[in-house]
């Protein structure tokens, strides 16, 4: 559905993941200033005017405690928090059951990146409506290897062809459903949504970022990102 001319997306938030890397602390629960780190996420998709839902993937044992945080923190946007899968594909297979027939478009966002903006999303949701299917991403500025199972350099490939693919990712609904029931339990198997309109032969769109949009993955990360946060703040870029 298209209101006044504006694509209604419904936003899944994935935010189940088990934080291996993390020594056991649950990185989504932890704060940057005095917000979740998956509310802040969500937040930023809270304030687009075309996002109609959003949907929190969790962990199954969370549920309950990630809805609670969500609503307090004023995501009233806030459809749903269902439990997420044992892999981060499932996780949003299990999103996508919560999502809206009236949605036009669905954006799968990573709940570990906080940083991102509301612009650089709207920019994303702009092309994946001009283009059926669009992904946050950022050049590669390391010379990237490939390497065989050897250990042995196998190719280098054009740095300028390369990018460290994103989130949000975005896709048209029809296409994204259409391409998950073609590819069935393949599906389970990538790391990232744009895979599998990939593997379906269909186009995805490089949407350039340029701002920070680093994944918390490693307790370093954390004070990283509230030094981002911090500076954000006090250049009122927040």
């Amino acid at each position: 559905m298209i209101l006044g001319g504006i694509i209604t997306v419904s936003v899944i938030i994935v935010a189940a993941g088990s934080s291996t890397r993390m020594n056991g602390v649950n990185k989504q629960l932890e704060k940057i200033g005095d917000t979740p780190v998956f509310v802040m996420s969500a937040l930023k998709f809270e304030r687009s005017e075309r996002v109609g839902e959003i949907i929190i993937a969790a962990p199954e044992e969370e549920v309950l405690r990630y809805e609670k945080l969500a609503r307090n923190f004023g995501v009233s946007k806030l459809a749903a928090v269902v439990a997420g899968g044992d892999t981060r594909a499932k996780s949003v297979r299990n999103a996508l059951d919560a999502v809206s027939p009236k949605a036009d478009y669905i954006a799968v966002h990573d709940g570990a990146r906080p940083l991102i903006s509301t612009e650089e999303i709207e920019r994303v949701f702009a092309d994946a409506e001009k283009y059926n299917a669009a992904i946050a991403a950022v050049p590669a500025t390391d010379t990237v290897k490939s390497v065989g199972g050897n250990g042995f350099i196998e190719e280098t490939p054009q740095r300028g062809k390369l990018y460290y693919a994103q989130t949000p990712q975005v896709f048209k609904k029809t296409l994204y459903m259409s391409c998950l029931e073609k590819l069935g339990a393949q599906a389970d198997s990538v790391t990232d949504d744009s895979s599998i309109l990939e593997l379906c032969g269909e186009y995805v769109r490089i949407t350039e970022i340029n701002g920070c949009n680093m994944k918390i993955t490693r307790p370093d990360d954390l004070a990283a990102a509230e030094a981002i946060y911090n500076n954000r703040k006090t250049v009122k870029m927040i």
